[in-house]
């Protein structure tokens, strides 16, 4: 997979895209750990990949993508967000929604677009107009990678608990109990990162809550 961490970033700028809440969140990005978050990219001019991944780079782990095939080979569980053109050519946004839900990748997935779209008619978490500002979009793949935690947490949260109210074991049940309250730790933490909506979505998007 190709990397040109070199190339030049020419990202326009606004006053709306660099707020100071988003400067607050850049910073934290550099300063929280989330360079092990890895963010995936694929952009059907390979340019603006390069761009994309180039600010990206500096406060998480990047995967760049610069086809279709690319961009699918690339989606496994280690990835949390993927930058995604639906206009790439041979890639259906069907392709790689269905292998989010089907390989174990549980990830938000925002669109790389060229305009506004209806979030609420896509099967997108978030979308992204070109050209980005780099502080927005750090700020808006922090956001997203917080979605994404509090989202794989709170369904192991579930599975734990399910398993909690069906064992017959006391020492099964203790140590249940044990990974229980440090998973509400957890989602305390990732919870103080998010505004009520974005956990709500989290919560509630394509989660499985049978148990």
């Amino acid at each position: 997979m190709s990397d040109h961490s070199d190339t030049t970033v020419q990202i326009q700028m606004n006053s709306d895209e660099t707020s100071r809440a988003e400067s607050t969140m850049v910073r934290s990005a550099s300063n929280s750990g989330l360079s092990s978050v890895v963010v995936l990219v694929a952009d059907r001019d390979p340019s603006v990949t390069d761009e994309l991944a180039t600010v990206l780079r500096g406060h998480f782990t990047v995967r760049s993508a610069y086809d279709s095939a690319d961009a699918l080979a690339s989606l496994d569980p280690e990835v949390s967000v993927a930058l995604v053109d639906p206009d790439i050519p041979g890639l259906s946004v069907h392709h790689v929604i269905k292998r989010v839900q089907t390989d174990a990748v549980d990830c938000q997935i925002a669109a790389l677009t060229d305009e506004r779209i209806d979030l609420d008619a896509s099967a997108f978490d978030e979308y992204l107009v070109k050209p980005v500002a780099p502080e927005h979009l750090t700020a808006t793949v922090e956001r997203l990678s917080k979605r994404a935690l509090y989202r794989t947490t709170l369904e192991e949260y579930y599975q734990i608990a399910s398993d909690r109210a069906t064992t017959d074991d006391p020492e099964r049940r203790a140590e249940l109990e044990r990974r229980l309250s440090e998973l509400d730790d957890r989602l305390g933490d990732a919870m103080g990162g998010l505004d009520g909506a974005d956990a709500y979505d989290a919560a509630l998007r394509q989660l499985d809550v049978d148990s």
